[in-house]
């Protein structure tokens, strides 16, 4: 016998339907427990999540800051190893072709095209310390906020002193991080808008506290510093302080300036990474 269906006419296919019949109720002894499921939308309703709690809103903004970071400092080390490798590689052949110049012409190109490859590097370098200083990780924090003061202040022609203790404060590398933007941000600041020709930056442990105060003689804050629409850069310190458990005042100093005051709890520091 062949394989298929078998003919049409081997089914009963008739089908009596009587109009306007209801659906019979179920019993209630013999309901299943899909019969006595809610409807959707309480079924819906009663499953919901509620609003995230504020500890898990802010370890959700420490991991997104503390994976940009990771980010920056990938992208930095590529910059500074791979770009930086390059760069001194092509120095070394143009050394070499400028040993074997015979014409002046010759000469002078090969000496204006190491002068844009030192350039390139400087650009480099910089770059890469914006998006993350290797020296944070290779020297410590205070040798960072060092060397960040020194470009600052010859970027803007200023006098930027440093204070700080002997050694780094005992804080994780997150928190270390998060202080280094602070003062990355509050040197933005002076640069932009307090029109001064002096600041000095302070970075100590007291007590339990980490407490760095950056302070400056310009133009000083408007009261509603943080309130303004324009104020991105100090609510972001704001927002790099509160995820660190810390505080920030904001005060114009006696006479003129500016002065930032952030105190950081060191066991809440060291519990954050």
């Amino acid at each position: 016998m062949p394989c298929g269906l078998p003919a049409a006419d081997a089914f009963d296919t008739s089908v009596t339907l009587a109009p306007n019949t209801p659906p019979r109720p179920v019993p209630q002894d013999q309901r299943t427990p899909t019969d006595a499921s809610p409807p959707f939308a309480e079924r819906r309703a009663l499953h919901a999540p509620g609003p995230p709690s504020p500890e898990a809103l802010r370890a959700w903004a420490v991991s997104l800051v503390d994976a940009r970071e990771e980010e920056r400092l990938r992208i930095a080390r590529g910059m500074h190893d791979e770009l930086g490798q390059l760069l001194t590689a092509l120095q070394l052949e143009l050394a070499s072709l400028a040993l074997v110049a015979r014409e002046a012409a010759q000469a002078q190109r090969i000496a204006s095209m190491k002068a844009l490859i030192d350039e390139t590097m400087v650009a480099v370098r910089r770059i890469s310390d914006d998006l993350r200083p290797l020296m944070l990780d290779d020297l410590g924090l205070n040798a960072a906020v060092e060397s960040l003061a020194r470009t600052a202040a010859a970027r803007m022609g200023i006098e930027v002193t440093v204070r700080h203790d002997e050694a780094d404060p005992p804080i994780q590398p997150s928190v270390a991080t998060a202080l280094y933007r602070i003062v990355q941000e509050a040197l933005t600041n002076v640069a932009r808008h307090a029109h001064a020709t002096d600041v000095s930056i302070d970075l100590r442990t007291q007590g339990r506290e980490t407490v760095l105060k950056v302070e400056d003689n310009g133009v000083g804050l408007p009261e509603d510093a943080l309130e303004r629409t324009d104020s991105w850069g100090l609510r972001g310190l704001l927002e790099r302080v509160n995820l660190c458990g810390g505080t920030l005042v904001l005060e114009n100093a006696p006479g003129s300036g500016a002065r930032m005051t952030v105190r950081l709890p060191i066991d809440t520091a060291e519990g954050s990474a």
